[in-house]
């Protein structure tokens, strides 16, 4: 078997696994209910063929009110089946529709999980970006569309079936034939749904910059600047563009499918029109019955539909296959993060150091870091300062591992960061980043996620809060600590950016780390507060490592130490009094600062 079928029946297999774990109770009676739906029709065939041969046979009779009896019941017969396949359909798409937004939303769980699992390399990479989203787009239809066809396959095998029974007793040549002319229609759908795959494919860049340009124009944090700067014009112009860019090449890929899709129904239809005539013909001539020339009639139009509607569903599952593996290709994608190694014993007995680090990002020729040296000890708080674009965000992406030095080592308690299960390494770290997360949940949530053990654990939640000046706040809301931090939400507010960075930055205390990593952690508070934040996280965090960005040298100072990156490198590393005497390049930068606030 070839590796493209071993890959088809393996992704089928998963996703048809997925919606058995999901609903195996929805799938078999979805199932069912169509192959009863496909049985139906050879009965149906019958009546009708029954009812034609029995109002001819009684016109003229003298004695017609009793076949008129006959006809009375057979029609309620019909009447009957057709209310039970009637009544089916009411069932069975409350339950197709229900299957479909419970695997969606397991789609859509497994794909969260996989992302958050993945290493951060991976996840920045623009080819992973772009099947990302692509993913994105359509997996909720695809997937479904993998698993509905197999709940009508029943169906279309027993039409099949039912046709075939009434064909083949007259003549199995027949039902041959309408198989085989309908074979072009088939491979030509095969081969648009790989064409529309990599027309897919070549156009995932572009969808993702719509996606980009729609959240500028409908993300409420964008609004303010879209007025003041009169953008929208401009960018919804930029949506027409790639509107017409997108929508274009689809329907040129539409209409070609439409052209040879008709001509290859040409035959079929030539091959109807005979059949059909061939059979009445014979009702005329007196060979068979009008009723048997209805029921083939119906029969070779039914046995097309049943093997067109077949062959549809396998073509369906085909196409979507192709969309549905890169789903499968994303669940299957293993990441390089460590969940093997050591756990970091605690308290440290050493510090962190970084020996003669050098990094570049993936695909970049530049170097980021530059032989890098750098030591803290345990317990000492270290400030990180320099020029936009030096190196210190780079610098602790590698500290918490989400990148890995291309030379070098780092460090921690002594021991080389790759050695360390990584889960259980960042367990020891309390990170606060520059973009970090404003969720939109209560304010307890928002800073009790630091420590999701703990986040029943008011009291610690309220500690952090009061120590970056965020309590008094919340304990202004209505709700208090249940206020949703979202104005979407009822009773919900929107804290300002002053307010988000503290409630992000108690977030980081709560979770009380080994290793404590601010990165401009106060960038949206006044100065005043500024003083009195990281003069309370200097006495709590006296016990553990502290490591500090920020742009304001007023604040820095206050550290054991601190380190000025430049380009890469660390050219100037003391406390302030000495760097200051020093009188370099940290001591102008303090001076320009500090001028400004006179």
């Amino acid at each position: 078997m070839s590796s493209s079928f071993k890959r088809f029946f393996s992704t089928y297999k998963f996703i048809l696994k997925l919606a058995y774990q999901i609903s195996p109770s929805h799938l078999f009676f979805i199932t069912f209910l169509q192959s009863i739906w496909g049985l139906t029709n050879l009965p149906v065939l019958y009546i009708n063929k029954l009812l034609i041969d029995l109002v001819i046979s009684a016109v003229g009779r003298p004695d017609w009110q009793t076949v008129a009896r006959t006809i009375v019941l057979v029609i309620i017969l019909r009447s009957l089946i057709e209310y039970i396949r009637f009544a089916m359909n009411r069932f069975i798409y409350p339950m197709e529709s229900s299957l479909s937004r419970l695997l969606n939303a397991k789609a859509e769980i497994l794909m969260a999980q996989k992302l958050n699992s993945l290493d951060v390399s991976t996840v920045e990479s623009p080819a992973f970006q772009d099947k990302f989203k692509k993913i994105g787009r359509e997996y909720n239809q695809r997937l479904w569309g993998m698993v509905q066809p197999i709940s009508q396959i029943p169906n279309s095998v027993f039409t099949i079936i039912s046709a075939a029974i009434a064909l083949f007793t007259f003549n199995p040549w027949i039902g041959l034939a309408i198989i085989i002319f309908e074979l072009p229609d088939v491979w030509l759908s095969a081969k648009f749904s790989k064409l529309e795959y990599a027309l897919g494919e070549r156009q995932a860049t572009t969808n993702r910059l719509w996606g980009w340009t729609n959240h500028y124009l409908t993300n409420p944090q964008s609004f303010y600047e879209n007025k003041i700067l009169g953008t929208v014009k401009i960018l919804t112009q930029k949506m027409n563009e790639l509107a017409q860019q997108i929508i274009g090449e689809r329907v040129k890929l539409d209409i070609k499918r439409s052209k040879f899709r008709s001509l290859a129904e040409i035959p079929s239809n030539l091959l109807f029109i005979l059949l059909n005539s061939y059979f009445f013909i014979l009702a005329l001539a007196g060979k068979i019955t009008l009723g048997s020339a209805q029921m083939l009639y119906q029969a070779c139009t039914t046995l097309g539909n049943g093997f067109g509607m077949l062959l549809s569903n396998v073509n369906t599952i085909y196409a979507n296959y192709l969309f549905a593996s890169d789903f499968s290709w994303l669940l299957d994608l293993k990441s390089s993060e460590r969940v093997k190694g050591r756990t970091p014993r605690l308290p440290f007995k050493k510090g962190i150091e970084f020996r003669h680090v050098w990094f570049k990002y993936p695909n970049s020729k530049n170097w980021i870091l530059e032989n890098v040296d750098l030591s803290i000890e345990p317990r000492e708080n270290i400030a990180l300062v320099g020029e936009n674009g030096a190196g210190k965000t780079t610098l602790i992406k590698l500290l918490v591992g989400f990148y890995t030095p291309q030379k070098g080592q780092i460090l921690v308690n002594g021991v080389d960061v790759q050695k360390y299960n990584i889960h259980a390494y960042r367990k020891i770290l309390s990170v606060l980043f520059q973009d970090f997360s404003d969720y939109a949940f209560s304010a307890q949530e928002s800073i009790g996620y630091g420590d999701i053990s703990r986040l029943k654990n008011k009291q610690a939640i309220e500690a952090a809060a009061k120590l970056t000046g965020v309590h008094r706040f919340i304990q202004s809301l209505s709700l208090k600590y249940r206020t949703p931090l979202s104005k979407s939400f009822e009773k919900g507010v929107e804290p300002s950016k002053g307010q988000w960075q503290r409630i992000a930055l108690a977030r980081t205390l709560f979770k009380n780390g080994e290793v404590v990593v601010l990165d401009e952690p106060t960038s949206n508070v006044d100065p005043k507060a500024e003083e009195e934040i990281f003069e309370k996280i200097i006495r709590l965090a006296r016990n553990k490592i502290l490591l500090l960005i920020s742009h304001r040298f007023s604040t820095v100072r206050r550290a054991d130490k601190i380190l000025l990156l430049e380009g890469g490198k660390i050219t100037e590393q003391g406390t302030h009094d000495q760097l200051m005497l020093l009188d370099k390049k940290y001591a102008r930068l303090f001076r320009l600062q500090a001028k400004s606030y006179q």
